[in-house]
């Protein structure tokens, strides 16, 4: 994994983000909120609603699909069910787009908050997606030649336990963040100046709809420092 570039994207404006660093990284999730992380392992997508909610402070007025951090274009056609029904609409998220709405979450509290991504976290993540990149190119083999249908169900296997380990580690993350600082203004010197939130573009990788509800492999956009 050292071998993976853990450096933010060029040209990314949340790389400016300076003003504090995580509680925990990702690689250190596990041992500092362990509780949490197993929670999140065996129910992701319960704990995926659970931290959004925390996230948005309990008010639902405030959520949005994927809070339009991830394909914002087709968020806009959840407008009307957001409104009416968040608690509905976040269900549905959580289950049918899990990796998306974990992603979301993180990348929300990171930039309201404005937190340094750990360069190990890049990495880790980076993995996660080359991984689940080599499991879909493994299938399509698989699909042509037959002599690839074991290295397939080995690569997928091993895709969907690197998955799982790392959303649980994201979450982790996330709720130990939440757990000690319930709201920006709860950090020692207070709030750190506002950003204007920007949508990311279109993620890269392994494309998921999500663990639980996911496609057909689970992966994360790409992170960036301060963006993950």
């Amino acid at each position: 994994m050292c071998c993976l570039d853990g450096s933010p994207v060029d040209g990314d404006e949340r790389n400016q983000y300076n003003a504090r660093e995580w509680e925990t990284d990702m690689w250190h999730a596990p041992c500092n909120n362990f509780g949490a992380c197993c929670v999140a392992c065996v129910c992701p997508c319960c704990c995926t609603m659970h931290l959004r909610n925390k996230a948005l402070q309990e008010d639902m007025t405030k959520y949005q699909c994927c809070q339009r951090l991830i394909c914002p274009k087709v968020g806009e056609c959840c407008s009307s069910c957001e409104k009416d029904c968040p608690c509905v609409t976040l269900c549905m998220e959580a289950f049918f787009c899990e990796c998306f709405a974990i992603s979301a979450t993180r990348m929300y509290v990171q930039m309201e908050r404005q937190i340094v991504t750990d360069p190990c976290d890049n990495r880790i993540i980076r993995l996660n997606n080359m991984i689940q990149i080599l499991a879909c190119i493994c299938q399509i083999l698989a699909m042509f030649d037959s002599s690839f249908q074991a290295c397939a169900e080995i690569m997928n296997f091993i895709a969907d336990v690197v998955y799982a380990i790392v959303s649980s580690c994201m979450q982790a993350q996330t709720h130990l963040e939440l757990k000690l600082h319930p709201t920006a203004a709860d950090y020692e010197g207070g709030a750190a100046p506002p950003i204007k939130q920007q949508p990311l573009a279109q993620p890269q990788g392994r494309t998921v709809a999500a663990a639980g509800g996911r496609s057909p492999q689970g992966g994360y956009p790409q992170q960036h420092q301060g963006y993950p």
